[in-house]
C-alpha cells in the first residue's frame, strides 16, 4: 500500500468513527491491517557536516538510501551517532518523498570541532596494520579523531582487540600529549610507564667517533624516559652539529632500536646512523646591513672551497652580532639560509642580518666620587649623549680606569646600564669604590 494511500484510509477509518449507531451494520467487517510505520528511504542527506564525508555519517548510522525505516530507526540512527563521542548535536527530520511512495530524510550534525592526529608507540604493530584495522572498525576514521573518551575508550578497545589476536595483552591507554615541540597529538601505548634510557649506541658513524656521540648523548638523554620523538629531538640537537662540524649536512638516523637494558634497569637505545657525503662551502653572502661584503668577510673568518663547519658559521653568526651590538644595534639579530647543492656537494649560505633599530647614550651617571674627580673621569669617557652606544665601552672603559692608575685606593668598580627601548636610548651609571648591592 503506497504512503498516499495509508493516509487515505487513516481519514476513511476517522469518518467511520463518527457514523451514526443507526447506520452501523449488523454484521461487524472484517479488521483491517495495521498501516505500516516503515517506508522506503527516497531521499537521504546529511547537512553541518565539515571534517567527515556524508557517507562516513551514514554508514556509521547504519542508513542508505532504499532501506525500509521510520522514526524508530531513525532515532536509533541518531543514538548512535550521538553515542560516538564524534558529534556535539545530532538532530534530524524526515517527510513524505514527492512522489508519495517514500520518505526524505536529513540528518543535522554538529561535529566535536577540535581534532587530533592519532601516533602509536612501544605496540608489537606497525602504524600502517594499526591504522588499517581501526578504519576497518570505525567508519568516522580519518588522520584526524576527537580526543573525546567515548572515542579513546572505543579505540583502546579496539587496539587491545588486534594485539590479543597477535598474543600481546598488556593494558592499552590512549591520552593527548605534546612530546618534542610537536601539536597535541592522541597517543596510544602501553599504560605503563615510560622506560628510562640506560645506554646509548651508535652504529655506522663513519669517521666520526661513536664515542663523541655517546658524550654528547648521554648529558641530556640517560635517565630520561624513552620517548621516540623526544629522543629524536635530542639527536638533531645533540648528534647532529657534530656531523654538520664536518661537513656531512645530510646526517640520518634512519633507524632507533630500543631493547631491555641487561646490566641496570631500563632500556638501552640504539642509534643506527647514515653520514651521508661532506660538503664544502662554495660562496658566503651578506644582506640587511650596511657594510661591505668584504669587511663582513674578513669578520665573518670563513673560507670557501672547503669542508663547510657550522659550528665556525655559528662563531661568525656571534661575532656578527657582537660587532652589531658595539655599533649600537643592541637588538641586533641574524639567521643562516642554507642553499645546498646535492649534485656536486656544495652548499651556499647568506648571513640575513636585522640590524634593529639604533641605540644611543643617554644619561651618564657617577657615583662615589667627589666633586673634583667626576669632572676628570667625565673628560675620559668618549661617547657623548645622543651617539651610539656601544655595548661593551662602559666595562672597558672601567677596565682602562684601573689599568691606567687614575686613582689611587680604588677598590670596586661596576657599571650599570638601563635601556629604554621605546626612545632607544641606555642610561649608564658608574660605580667607584661603592659596595656590591646584596642579593
Amino acid at each position: 500500500m503506497s504512503f498516499a494511500k495509508t493516509i487515505g484510509l487513516i481519514a476513511a477509518l476517522s469518518m467511520a468513527a463518527v457514523i451514526s449507531p443507526a447506520q452501523t451494520p449488523k454484521h461487524p467487517k472484517p479488521s483491517l491491517p495495521p498501516a505500516p510505520t516503515a517506508y522506503t528511504i527516497e531521499n537521504l542527506t546529511v547537512i553541518g557536516n565539515r571534517a567527515h564525508p556524508a557517507e562516513q555519517i551514514l554508514s556509521a548510522a547504519g542508513l542508505r538510501v532504499g532501506l525500509k525505516a521510520g522514526k524508530l530507526e531513525f532515532d536509533a540512527a541518531r543514538d548512535k551517532l550521538e553515542a560516538s563521542g564524534t558529534f556535539d548535536n545530532v538532530s534530524y527530520r524526515f517527510a513524505p518523498s514527492q512522489d508519495g511512495e517514500g520518505y526524505d530524510v536529513v540528518f543535522e550534525v554538529a561535529e566535536v570541532a577540535q581534532l587530533y592526529p592519532i601516533r602509536f608507540e612501544e605496540l608489537p604493530a606497525g602504524d600502517a596494520e594499526l591504522r588499517a584495522w581501526l578504519k576497518q572498525k570505525d567508519p568516522l576514521f580519518g588522520d584526524k579523531i576527537p580526543a573525546t573518551k567515548p572515542v579513546v575508550d572505543r579505540y583502546t578497545a579496539w587496539i587491545s582487540e588486534f594485539l590479543a589476536a597477535h598474543d600481546y595483552h598488556a593494558p592499552i591507554a590512549g591520552k593527548l600529549t605534546s612530546e618534542a615541540g610537536e601539536d597535541l597529538t592522541l597517543l596510544f601505548r602501553p599504560a605503563k610507564a615510560r622506560p628510562s634510557i640506560a645506554h646509548v649506541i651508535f652504529t655506522g658513524t663513519g669517521t666520526v667517533p661513536s664515542g663523541e656521540l655517546q658524550t654528547a648523548m648521554y648529558a641530556v638523554a640517560i635517565g630520561a624516559p624513552y620517548q621516540e620523538p623526544v629522543f629524536r629531538q635530542l639527536l638533531d640537537n645533540q648528534a647532529r652539529p657534530i656531523y654538520e662540524a664536518h661537513g656531512m649536512l645530510r646526517v640520518a638516523f634512519p633507524k632507533v632500536d630500543i631493547a631491555p637494558a641487561k646490566d641496570v634497569d631500563g632500556v638501552s637505545v640504539t642509534v643506527q646512523v647514515a653520514p651521508g657525503p661532506v660538503y664544502n662551502l662554495q660562496r658566503v653572502d651578506f644582506v640587511g646591513a650596511d657594510y661591505s661584503r668584504s669587511e663582513w668577510k674578513d669578520l665573518s673568518k670563513l673560507k670557501t672551497d672547503q669542508a663547510v663547519n657550522f659550528d665556525e658559521v655559528k662563531a661568525a653568526q656571534d661575532r656578527i652580532r657582537a660587532n652589531q651590538r658595539r655599533a649600537g644595534h643592541l637588538d641586533a639579530t641574524s639567521q643562516v639560509k642554507r642553499d645546498v647543492n646535492d649534485e656536486d656537494h656544495t652548499i651556499s649560505i647568506q648571513f640575513q642580518i636585522d640590524p634593529g633599530p639604533l641605540y644611543s647614550l643617554g644619561k651618564l651617571e657617577i657615583v662615589g666620587l667627589d666633586i673634583e674627580t667626576e669632572p676628570e673621569i667625565r673628560k675620559m669617557w668618549s661617547i657623548a649623549p645622543g651617539k651610539p652606544f656601544n655595548v661593551e665601552y662602559p666595562d672597558h672603559f672601567l677596565n682602562r680606569v684601573k689599568e691606567g692608575g687614575v686613582f689611587d685606593g680604588l677598590k670596586t668598580t661596576r657599571a650599570e646600564t638601563k635601556i629604554n627601548a621605546a626612545a632607544h636610548t641606555v642610561d649608564v651609571t658608574l660605580y667607584f669604590n661603592v659596595a656590591e648591592p646584596r642579593p
